[in-house]
């Protein structure tokens, strides 16, 4: 259990490395949960897989004419899941590359997937307007939720595994039943999309990304609105939070990134040098050596990860150093 450490005031961001690869922009980031590589999507149906010791990439697959999109792990490690423009569910054993068999899984492309925390259910979030829940060892027909009236961008599980968060461009927020599907909230009503939506990993508190260019934290206790962040110039895109649940990354149309401190709001640091809209964020947890990046910290001590995918085709890799 990570331990609870008091919000930061400041943070510092360095950038690590640029990950150039892809030919079209980058639309889905993904860490392996140890966190020793990165899988990146694009527009144009490519999935690299990226070595963060040494930066290097392979090309895991290439979908001929339509994106590969919501790129995520299975929690063990073994699977890696995309979904595609025509609503397929594309599956890969991760240490031999072998694809696993496909998932027909949707009427439209598919924007967003999620495994729920024990792995047993793949929740997939597709422009038909529906979320489906999988059975992981595809065993069951899938749980339809239906609610939303427009595209779903964006689905979360909550660390408890029994909540799935999902925003839509009908800007609404809803909150489901993961093992019925059934509706239990609909947390706001916007009048313009809500792109992304993101879980604290300690359950606390719920990001969601707004076509304004806001983002919001919400606190799950209570059901209340503690802040709502303006700092983009343009749609924030895609949200996340970090391990120790302290801050949060918004991507945003304006080619930049932005910190945040979680509990309080205070904005903490700014992401620049994409060439294009940062559309996917991703947090992870490194060691200095294994990154070769003893320079920026204590012999082996551990740094945070931001991880920043463009429409400009570049992922890059920043080391986030927080104060206190």
């Amino acid at each position: 259990m990570i331990p609870h450490l008091p919000p930061p005031e400041r943070a510092r961001l360095q950038l690590v490395r640029t990950l150039a690869g892809h030919g079209e922009q980058v639309v889905g980031v993904a860490f392996h949960p140890t966190h020793s590589s990165l899988a990146t999507t694009d527009g144009a149906g490519a999935l690299h897989i990226w070595d963060l010791a040494t930066g290097k990439a392979h090309l895991l697959s290439k979908r001929e004419g339509s994106w590969l999109s919501g790129v995520a792990y299975h929690p063990n490690g073994h699977i890696l899941a995309a979904g595609d423009g025509n609503g397929v569910i594309w599956l890969w054993d991760w240490r031999s590359g072998r694809a696993l068999p496909k998932q027909p899984g949707h009427r439209f492309g598919i924007l967003a997937l999620a495994f729920r925390p024990d792995g047993n259910l793949l929740a997939s979030a597709s422009v038909d307007g529906e979320v489906r829940l999988w059975r992981a060892d595809g065993s069951a027909q899938p749980i339809v939720l239906s609610g939303h009236t427009n595209t779903v961008e964006s689905i979360a599980f909550h660390p408890s595994g029994k909540l799935v968060a999902t925003a839509s461009q009908d800007g609404s927020v809803r909150f489901w039943q993961a093992a019925t599907g059934r509706q239990l909230a609909l947390l706001f009503q916007s009048e313009g999309w809500v792109n992304s939506v993101a879980f604290s990993s300690d359950g606390r508190w719920l990001a969601c990304g707004l076509e304004s260019g806001e983002a919001q934290v919400w606190e799950m206790q209570s059901g209340r609105l503690l802040y709502t962040l303006s700092g983009h110039e343009g749609g924030t895109m895609n949200v996340a939070i970090s391990l120790d649940s302290r801050v949060l990354a918004t991507g945003g149309a304006d080619n930049t990134a932005r910190l945040w401190a979680v509990e309080t709001g205070r904005s903490l640091a700014v992401a620049a040098g994409h060439e294009g809209p940062v559309c996917a964020v991703g947090f992870a947890q490194q060691s200095t050596r294994a990154m070769g990046l003893s320079a920026l910290a204590a012999s082996n001590s551990e740094i945070l990860l931001l991880a920043t995918g463009s429409y400009d085709g570049s992922t890059r890799l920043w080391s986030v150093i927080t104060e206190p």
